[in-house]
């Protein structure tokens, strides 16, 4: 939750003087010295991190660029999917309609409204209709959201306290455990703002999965702690050490390129999260749980790779995953993980792909090679990552990467998850791999024929 603010609260507060995280602050000390209760508090903090979700996601703001359409329903899900109570996450998503309210039962207040409030009343259903102002009047907490409807018109005043959310952070974390417990004390019970099913440690917004299903593919910042982060190099150098060979007998398959200038390195690494506790912690953990949320069900892993991109290494020709997963034998649904473990550069052939092209299902292709007529016909958006940040793409997602045109090695982890409902499959899929390359009809390092290197058999 703070993070959000780290990243995106200094943003303008939609046409107000101040910033979000200022105006979220000062409606937090509005209620506070009001003597409201102390979840009264923590939802003034927090009532507009919808606009922070929308600017997470990488969407531009919207409502004539005033944030976030429906940003108060965005944000009383997400706050209920972390684990807040329904009383923070209701105060969150009626604090729109108690303008839309005043508006109504005050026909002054809309001219005490700032433009830019006002600009956004119009995108926001406008002043409530008599029908509407009854049925929130019959909530039992509406006198509490008008009260707060007082403090967040207070909370645009400069200058500014310079006070970060942070300072709140006991307030904060006391209403969430306390939530929590009731929740797990009550056998569950998840109330009208449900708890994500399939977090453990990180939780996609709504507009994250907005994303996510737009584009077929999401990136994810920061989600990693440091030390993580910085165990990734060290877990990449033990993985191209292990003994080299055809990858049809050892458990994990290593593979080989030749270079520009003629010698023999390593291009890739797979079948190996089963086999290394430090990257099955990672690949059942936090990222399976993430892949659970995007797939709405419980994710198992499919298969595992890591590809070594050094200087001059080859690229990978415009392809969709789904057509070396044998579809219609295995899975028919993929979700990959691309987690950096050095820097993405525009000329170390980075991870490009073509958003929103994964809803067309198998396009036309030659060995796993998009036609050369499609693929330009596409647009492609190359994905630039620092290590540690991931890239979530959808197996139809058509995508490809060109030569590393660096001095520097480039290497990522692949990890590709199916929805636990087909089945665990991470052994089938192996098998077929290794009776495929056993049997020669498909080249060394994948199904499909898309490396653009030299491989080394």
């Amino acid at each position: 939750m703070l993070s959000l603010y780290d990243k995106y609260g200094d943003a303008d507060y939609i046409g107000e003087p101040i910033s979000t995280t200022e105006h979220s602050v000062q409606g937090f000390l509005a209620a506070r010295d009001a003597g409201e209760s102390i979840e009264a508090q923590v939802a003034c903090l927090l009532h507009d991190v919808g606009h922070l979700l929308g600017l997470e996601a990488g969407f531009e703001p919207a409502m004539d660029g005033c944030g976030t359409v429906d940003h108060e329903g965005i944000g009383a899900t997400f706050l209920g999917a972390l684990g807040f109570p329904d009383s923070v996450a209701y105060l969150t998503e009626q604090h729109v309609n108690a303008k839309r309210y005043r508006c109504a039962r005050e026909p002054a207040y809309h001219a005490k409204l700032s433009e830019a409030s006002q600009t956004t009343l119009r995108h926001q259903g406008g002043p409530f209709s008599e029908m509407e102002c009854r049925a929130a009047e019959a909530e039992p907490l509406w006198p509490t959201v008008l009260r707060m409807r007082l403090y967040d018109e207070a909370a645009k005043v400069t200058p500014p306290t310079g006070i970060h959310p942070s300072t709140f952070a006991a307030e904060i974390k006391t209403v969430l455990v306390h939530s929590i417990t009731e929740r797990l004390e009550g056998g569950g019970s998840t109330g009208r703002f449900p708890m994500s099913a399939y977090a453990g440690s990180y939780v996609l917004s709504p507009e994250q999965l907005r994303r996510w299903h737009t584009d077929g593919f999401l990136p994810l910042h920061g989600l990693l702690p440091p030390p993580t982060v910085a165990s990734l190099s060290p877990m990449a150098d033990a993985l191209a050490a292990l003994p080299s060979g055809s990858g049809v007998a050892e458990p994990s398959m290593v593979h080989h390129e030749r270079a520009a200038d003629g010698a023999t390195r390593i291009c890739r690494v797979e079948n190996f999260c089963h086999h290394q506790d430090a990257w099955g912690a990672l690949s059942f953990g936090i990222i399976q749980d993430v892949v659970s949320q995007a797939f709405g069900e419980a994710a198992v892993l499919f298969k595992d790779k890591l590809n070594f991109k050094g200087p001059g290494g080859g690229g990978f020709l415009a392809h969709q995953d789904a057509t070396a997963y044998a579809p219609d034998e295995l899975a028919s649904r993929h979700i990959s993980v691309s987690i950096a473990v050095d820097p993405s550069t525009q000329c170390n052939g980075p991870l490009e792909v073509s958003p929103g092209r994964h809803a067309e299902g198998i396009l036309p292709h030659t060995d796993g090679v998009i036609n050369a007529d499609v693929e330009g016909a596409m647009w492609f958006e190359p994905v630039l990552i620092a290590p540690g940040d991931m890239v979530l793409f959808d197996s139809y997602l058509p995508h490809r990467s060109a030569r590393n045109e660096s001095t520097t090695w480039r290497r990522s982890v692949y990890l590709t998850y199916n929805p636990a409902s087909q089945g665990d499959l991470h052994d089938a899929y192996y098998a077929k791999k290794r009776q495929r390359m056993h049997e020669g009809t498909a080249g060394a390092i994948s199904i499909n024929k898309d490396f653009g290197g030299e491989v080394v058999a």
